[in-house]
């Protein structure tokens, strides 16, 4: 049977409101009350609901964690993060998939608003008018990772998406590739943005011509690096090299190659981008750049942590350094 606020009361000798108090640590309960109270708790073996407690309040102790795709190993370890961060504070985490979809993603913000969330980390935020409404209408925190968003202010948690796409393509280029595709990630996102960039100014830096009616949009999916792999083949002239918006795409597009006959890196050099754990665990080790997922997810985890808390300051953006891993994929064209 349920043990109910009342009969904890009728067992104390204190009244209801009393032990409400005690349940909410409020601090106007002397400390002998207090212990009583806590101690017919611990006997009956009562656990006050935080829902209960968050909806009194107006906020619940939940922070919305909305990512692009559940099934893209790169925001495991940004996930685990969180939760150990949060978590360790009295705070659950709700994951939120978007499938990269800016309504879902409006969608997942007005609901975590109608049910009082403490706040919401976005790792997969698009560049859409209708996006940036709703992001500026909430009353909740909002901290973006892996991504900011031009109009509008808040803590962002990023990564040096420009250096990552500069160093792919130069890593390449000093190997003597000179014909360099690129399926980039999707063309409303900052990320991809910042790395074709980099892409782009690689190639200008090194003399190299930069042709923007030859890039490809991905969804950052394995399936979409196949069908660009085979693509590749069915070209008269191949590319001898190219750099994909991530790992997924990267991994299959070898996979395309290797079906077919043929070798990774002897007939196509790859370079990808996150290093998550199939980039090292596959018959080609990926070259790739390296995003501290762990380590991001933290910083977020803490950023909403202050805010949550009211801890005043300016919005902060932290950015992390790029670096190539080398590794089986890549090698100098001869």
């Amino acid at each position: 049977m349920k043990v109910t606020i009342k009969e904890i009361a009728k067992r104390s000798g204190v009244s209801r409101s009393t032990v409400s108090r005690v349940i909410s640590n409020h601090p106007n309960v002397d400390e002998e009350t207090r212990q009583k109270v806590k101690k017919v708790m611990e006997e009956l073996n009562y656990r006050p609901s935080r829902l209960a407690q968050g909806l009194v309040k107006g906020k619940i102790n939940v922070v919305g964690l909305i990512i692009g795709d559940i099934r893209n190993p790169f925001y495991s370890e940004l996930t685990r993060a969180i939760e150990d961060i949060l978590n360790a504070e009295g705070y659950m985490v709700v994951l939120c998939d978007s499938d990269y979809n800016p309504q879902k993603e409006e969608l997942y913000l007005r609901t975590a608003e109608e049910l009082g969330f403490a706040g919401v980390i976005m790792t997969s935020a698009m560049e859409t008018k209708e996006l940036l409404q709703t992001l500026q209408s909430l009353s909740c925190p909002v901290v973006l990772l892996n991504r900011y968003l031009r109009a509008f202010e808040t803590d962002v948690v990023s990564f040096d998406n420009y250096n990552g796409g500069y160093i792919a393509a130069e890593h390449l280029i000093k190997l003597g590739h000179r014909r360099i595709a690129i399926l980039a990630g999707p063309n409303n996102s900052t990320s991809s943005k910042d790395r074709l960039r980099g892409y782009s100014d690689a190639l200008r830096d090194y003399g190299l011509e930069y042709k923007e009616e030859e890039v490809t949009y991905g969804d950052l999916r394995w399936a979409t690096g196949y069908e660009f792999g085979l693509h590749l083949l069915r070209r008269q002239e191949r590319p001898t090299a190219v750099f994909a918006g991530n790992d997924l795409m990267a991994l299959g597009i070898i996979q395309a190659y290797l079906d077919n006959g043929l070798k990774v890196p002897d007939d196509l050099s790859v370079v990808g981008f996150d290093d998550i754990p199939a980039a090292y665990m596959g018959a080609v080790k990926l070259t790739t750049v390296r995003q501290p997922q762990y380590e991001m997810g933290v910083e977020a985890a803490k950023l909403m942590l202050e805010r949550i808390k009211g801890i005043p300051h300016a919005p902060k953006r932290i950015i992390f350094d790029a670096k190539l891993v080398i590794r089986e994929s890549t090698k100098p064209i001869i």
